[in-house]
């Protein structure tokens, strides 16, 4: 596993961005990941998806039980027609049962339970595809959130600096010029500001369709997500994210579909042998006469027009071939997610390490060029540069953080599963 920052540190970066958010174990973005799991319609959409798979399931066994019908007819004849001189109506009540059809009825279940296994996984993918929006949308919140408050210190300093300025101009001992730097300076800080909050609102506005209700900046930011450990190789990943795929098992789960479905067009070619018991009242040639049984034994084809039953077999493993090739798609799929998503968790834990440093370094510099500006060892030029160094240090580290968070976040998805990555402890 790779070092990580403890969360001392984690607070010291922030504590340089944002001066009142409380630190504790990330809960928040947790809990709206799992709230928007429980309510958004797609989700929803696909349970219901999942309840109409398995009645088809029960629909698929019950295929192999006898088929009741009943038929009821009434005949309108001429009294000079000799072949209906019995009853006017005619009952007949019938059960049939198929003994052998090559395989289509257990093809049949074996397709409804695949069906039902695919659309759970279906439903999986759906879950990971929201916790996923939900996640990025937070990340650019969250780095719109930290980039907002680096900015407002910068424009404080910057503010702070212009009133330096100013004063210095009255009292005759610099140019105009150095004013009209530090009040350029300060409108770009002041449009930077203003760039993030429109950034944070509208991560803010996509947070809130994605759950249905409204979002407030300050319920997030009373607690804001830490990033989750990462290993540092990431082969070990790779096998937990296979084996959690919900889009791999849903390809998985229609390979079996389309072979049920090659199984079902092949017994089409084949010969349907049934019983049929049968019970009739009345009788069209003769009136009133008794109830009569009769047991039948047949055989019925299912061939369709011409050789269509062939086209339907190749059409099907067409279909199976397909199926099989979406497996290896979903595969590498999750392979080049896992693989980057690990590279960036690792690589932006280690740059934060060094912007880190970096950050403390250019509070230094900023500090003494302005002591040396003072003595006049330091143009103005320098300590607006100096300023404006803090300043871009400061966003770096918003961005960096945010990056890690979705980063680790989302390698947890993927390699974890939502629900422990959302409970789990940093």
């Amino acid at each position: 596993m790779i070092k990580i920052l403890p969360i001392a540190c984690y607070k010291l970066l922030i504590g340089c961005l944002v001066s009142s958010p409380v630190w504790s174990q990330a809960q928040t973005l947790g809990a709206l990941v799992l709230d928007a799991l429980a309510t958004h319609p797609s989700t929803q959409s696909q349970r219901a998806q999942v309840a109409s798979a398995m009645a088809g399931v029960d629909s698929a066994r019950w295929q192999f039980y006898p088929t009741p019908s009943v038929s009821l007819e009434n005949a309108a004849t001429r009294s000079s027609d000799a072949l209906y001189k019995g009853d006017k109506r005619v009952t007949t009540l019938r059960l049939q049962q198929p003994l052998y059809t090559g395989g289509r009825l257990g093809a049949g279940a074996d397709k409804a339970q695949a069906s039902l296994e695919q659309n759970q996984a279906a439903l999986e993918e759906t879950r990971m595809q929201l916790a996923l929006r939900v996640l990025q949308s937070y990340g650019d919140w969250l780095a719109a959130y930290l980039k907002t408050q680096a900015s407002q210190k910068s424009a404080q300093t910057h503010a702070r600096l212009r009133d330096q300025v100013q004063r210095r101009i009255a009292e005759g001992v610099s140019a105009e010029s150095d004013l009209v730097l530090a009040l350029a300076r300060l409108d770009a800080i002041q449009a930077d500001v203003m760039a993030a909050r429109a950034q944070g609102e509208m991560a803010l506005a996509r947070l809130g369709q994605l759950l249905g209700r409204p979002v407030a900046e300050a319920t997030l930011a009373s607690t804001l997500a830490l990033p989750r450990p990462v290993q540092a190789q990431s082969t070990g990943l790779l096998n937990q994210a296979l084996e959690l795929s919900a889009a791999v098992q849903r390809a998985q789960s229609q390979v079996r579909v389309q072979e049920a479905t090659v199984a079902e067009r092949q017994a089409d070619l084949l010969p349907e042998v049934y019983v049929r018991a049968e019970r009739q009242y009345g009788n069209f040639n003769f009136a009133n006469g008794a109830p009569e049984n009769r047991l039948f034994v047949g055989v019925s084809s299912r061939l369709g027009a011409g050789l269509s039953g062939l086209s339907n077999v190749a059409a099907a493993r067409g279909q199976l071939e397909a199926a099989a090739a979406e497996v290896q798609v979903q595969t590498r799929a999750i392979y080049e997610q896992v693989l980057a998503d690990h590279a960036l968790a690792v690589s932006s834990e280690r740059r934060l390490a060094s912007v880190q440093a970096s950050l403390r370094s250019a509070q230094s510099v900023s500090e003494s060029y302005d002591r040396q500006f003072l003595a006049g060892r330091k143009t103005w030029l320098d300590v607006m540069n100096a300023a404006r160094e803090l300043a871009q240090t400061e966003s770096l580290i918003a961005d960096l953080l945010s990056t890690q968070v979705v980063a680790s976040w989302r390698l947890g998805f993927y390699t974890r599963g939502i629900e422990a990555t959302t409970q789990g402890v940093p």
